[in-house]
C-alpha cells in the first residue's frame, strides 16, 4: 500500500519546501532552523541517511521517490511498534490495529507524503512502547528511551507542544477516574508505577530529551540560537492558531477532523469514511471505561498499570481531539496525531466486542463484520492514492498541484533542449505573494532561475512566469516579443507563461511546425 509508485503524484508544495531544505543541508552540510515557516529538523537529517544509501550524487539528482521513502519507512515502522505493545493492548487489539493501520486512509495517504507527520506519529508511538516498557519493568535504559523520543518529537513539529500538553491533562485525568470509579487515593496510584529510584531516571530522561532536541535545533552544535528559536517560534505559532494573518487561509470549524473522518461525499467520485474505524474507536472507549481495578496480588497489580495505560490513552486521544478541533487552523494531515489514537482504541473495542460474544457463530460472524470493515477501508485507500492520488475529490488531497504542473515543467525542459544555453536558461518567476511553489523543486536543475516578490527593473528572461494580474503592468517591463501560454501552479492558482518568440519559432520548428 505504501511502497508502489512513489513518484506517481505531482510534488506538494509543502513536499517541495521540506525537499528543497534537505537538499541544502545535503548539498552543502549547512542546516539553519527557521522559526517562521519551516517546523523541526528531524525530517532533514533523517533523510540523509536514504540519499546516501541509495547513492544519490546530488540534490539535483534525486527524485521525490527518494525522499518519499522516509515517511514510508517511519509508517511501516509505526506498524511494527505495535509488536513491544501487546502485553498492554493484547493480543487480538495488537492484531486489529496493525490492520487498520496498515490500511488507513490517512495513514498510507501521509505515509508517501514527505512532511513530518508520519515521523511525529512514530516517534509518539515510540515514546508509548518506551514508557509502557520502563513501568513494566522500569530500567534506566527505558527511561532514556522515552527521553530520546520526547526529544525527537520536539525536533518534529511545533504541534509537539499540544501533544505534550494532551498527555499531562491525560495523566491528570486517569489519575481522577482512579479516584472516583475506584475509590484509590491518588498516592495509592502513583506508588503502583512510581517509586524513588525512579525520581532519577526521570530527570535522566529528560536530560536525555534536552541532549536530543538541542543537537538537531543547534545544527549539531554549529547554530547556538537554534534551540532559543525552537522555543521563541511558539509566539507566532500561537497567533496562528488563533486564525491570525495568512493561517486565515486555513481555518476551518471546530468539526471539520470529524466531518473529514465521517463521511466526505464530493458531488462525484467515492464516497470517503473512516467511520468503521471511528465506531470501533468508541467501543474501544467503553471498553477502556468499564474496566476496574481491583486485587493486589502481582497479577493483579500488572493488570492495574495495563489498565491505566489504556486509560490514559484513551484521555490523551480525546484531549488531542478537542485542542486540535479547537485551533481555527486546520489541514487534513494534521488529524493524523489524535487519529493515531482512534486506531489504537478501535484495536481495543474489536477485540473488545469478540470477546464479549461467548459463542462460536456470532463471534464468526463478528469477525467477518470486521474483517469487511478492514475491506473497505483498503479499498478506499487504494483509490486514494492511486486512481484520486492528486484530485480535490480525495478528502486528503489539499491545495494540491494537479498534473498540470508537469506540464508546465516539460514546457521548460522543451525550450531549454532547443536553446544554445540549455539548462542555463535564464528564467523569472513573479509572484507577488511568493506563491511559486513546487517550482523550486521541478526546477532545481536550472541555474539561472529568479524568484520575485514584484516586478524587477531588468524583466526580459528566455522564460517567464508570472501571476495572470501582472499581465498589463509587465508588459511595459518588456522588451522582447513573448509568446504567452496559460498554465495551472494547482487548481485556482494560474500562471502566464511568458516564452521568448525567437525560442518559440525554433521550438515549433524542431516539432515539424511551419
Amino acid at each position: 500500500m505504501r511502497i508502489p509508485d512513489l513518484t506517481l503524484r505531482p510534488v506538494h508544495g509543502d513536499e517541495a519546501n521540506q525537499a528543497v531544505k534537505t537538499g541544502q543541508l545535503f548539498e552543502t552540510g549547512k542546516y539553519r532552523y527557521d522559526p517562521h515557516e519551516h517546523h523541526g529538523p528531524s525530517l532533514y537529517y533523517l533523510t540523509l541517511p536514504v540519499l546516501y544509501s541509495c547513492g544519490v550524487p546530488s540534490f539535483e539528482a534525486s527524485s521525490i521517490a527518494h525522499f518519499r521513502a522516509v515517511p514510508v519507512i517511519f509508517g511501516l515502522l509505526l506498524i511494527a511498534l505495535l509488536w513491544p505493545l501487546r502485553n498492554s493492548l493484547g493480543g487480538a487489539a495488537t492484531v486489529w490495529t496493525a490492520l487498520l493501520m496498515a490500511v488507513s486512509t490517512p495513514l498510507v495517504f501521509y505515509s508517501r507524503y514527505y512532511v513530518q507527520e508520519m515521523l511525529l506519529v512514530c516517534f509518539v508511538q515510540a515514546a508509548f512502547v518506551s514508557g509502557w516498557l520502563y513501568l513494566h519493568r522500569p530500567r534506566l535504559l527505558w527511561a532514556l528511551a522515552f527521553g530520546c523520543c520526547l526529544g525527537l518529537i520536539h525536533a518534529t513539529k511545533e504541534t509537539s507542544i499540544v501533544i505534550v500538553f494532551s498527555a499531562c491533562l491525560a495523566g491528570a485525568a486517569v489519575l481522577l477516574l482512579g479516584r472516583l470509579r475506584d475509590k484509590t487515593p491518588f498516592h495509592t496510584q502513583l506508588e503502583s508505577v512510581l517509586n524513588r529510584r525512579m525520581a532519577g531516571h526521570f530527570t535522566a530522561a529528560l536530560l536525555m530529551a534536552g541532549f536530543v532536541s538541542i543537537t538537531l535545533f543547534s545544527s549539531l552544535y554549529t547554530h547556538a540560537r537554534g534551540p532559543l528559536d525552537s522555543l521563541l517560534t511558539y509566539t507566532g505559532y500561537f497567533a496562528r492558531a488563533e486564525g491570525a494573518g495568512s493561517a486565515g487561509l486555513h481555518d476551518k470549524p471546530w468539526y471539520y477532523y470529524l466531518l473529514l473522518l465521517s463521511y466526505v461525499y464530493r458531488q462525484a467520485g467515492p464516497r470517503w469514511t473512516e467511520a468503521p474505524v471511528l465506531l470501533a474507536g468508541c467501543l474501544g472507549a467503553v471498553a477502556v471505561l468499564v474496566m476496574k481495578r481491583s486485587g493486589e496480588t502481582p497479577r493483579e497489580r500488572e493488570a492495574a498499570v495495563q489498565i491505566l495505560f489504556r486509560r490514559f490513552l484513551l484521555f490523551y486521544t480525546l484531549f488531542m481531539l478537542v485542542i486540535y478541533s479547537l485551533i481555527p487552523y486546520k489541514t487534513p494531515w494534521n488529524l493524523l496525531p489524535f487519529y493515531h489514537g482512534v486506531l489504537l482504541l478501535a484495536g481495543l473495542g474489536i477485540a473488545g466486542v469478540l470477546r464479549a460474544a461467548r459463542y462460536t457463530l456470532p463471534r464468526a460472524m463478528l469477525v467477518a463484520l470486521a474483517l469487511a470493515g478492514v475491506a473497505l477501508i483498503a479499498r478506499q485507500s487504494y483509490l486514494g492514492n492511486f486512481t484520486y492520488f492528486a484530485d480535490a475529490r480525495n478528502p486528503y488531497v489539499y491545495a494540491h498541484p494537479s498534473r498540470a504542473v508537469e506540464r508546465l515543467v516539460e514546457r521548460v525542459a522543451d525550450i531549454a533542449a532547443i536553446a544554445e544555453t540549455g539548462r542555463d536558461l535564464h528564467i523569472n518567476i513573479i509572484r507577488p505573494d511568493g506563491d511559486y511553489w513546487p517550482l523550486p523543486w521541478y526546477l532545481r536543475a536550472y541555474t539561472r532561475v529568479g524568484w520575485w516578490h514584484k516586478i524587477p527593473d531588468h524583466a526580459d528572461a528566455d522564460i517567464l512566469f508570472a501571476a495572470p494580474e501582472l499581465y498589463e503592468s509587465l508588459k511595459v517591463h518588456l522588451n522582447d516579443q513573448y509568446l504567452v501560454e496559460f498554465h495551472a501552479l494547482r487548481p485556482g492558482v494560474l500562471l502566464h507563461a511568458y516564452i521568448r518568440q525567437d525560442l518559440w519559432d525554433v521550438f515549433i520548428k524542431s516539432r515539424g511546425g511551419g
